[in-house]
């Protein structure tokens, strides 16, 4: 059986990922964050808040130290090219946002400012 090839981002930090959350599919350049230990961020505006109730609610430290409360919906996320894995998605500000949630199942490289290089 092939092993998948790894899978290089060229625009530094983001990655390539697909998610998908009740029922909408979404491709999408995230922020590879280190600093963000959950899963995947989306943005607040997403489906112009028409996601129903929230699966679980979580706290988090912010960089400036603080605490925002946000909804967790129950969904995946595939770095494209590695296939979908089960995740927590919470719903706050403006970007698109990968944690080390979904990061810690790989190898990630950040290769010298210039690439994420992250494999299976």
């Amino acid at each position: 059986m092939a092993h998948p090839q790894p899978v290089v981002g060229a625009s530094y930090p983001y990655i390539r990922i697909r998610f998908s959350l009740r029922g909408q599919e979404r491709e999408v350049s995230a922020l590879a964050d280190t600093g963000f230990s959950g899963d995947l961020v989306i943005p607040a505006t997403f489906l112009n808040g028409a996601l129903g109730s929230a699966d679980a609610w979580s706290d988090w430290e912010l960089a400036d130290g603080s605490v925002v409360t946000t909804p967790l919906y129950s969904g995946t996320v595939e770095i494209i090219g590695l296939g979908p894995v089960t995740a927590a998605i919470a719903v706050m500000g403006e970007d698109y946002i990968l944690g080390t949630g979904i990061m810690a199942r790989y190898s990630v490289t950040f290769d010298h400012g210039q690439r994420v290089i992250v494999e299976p």
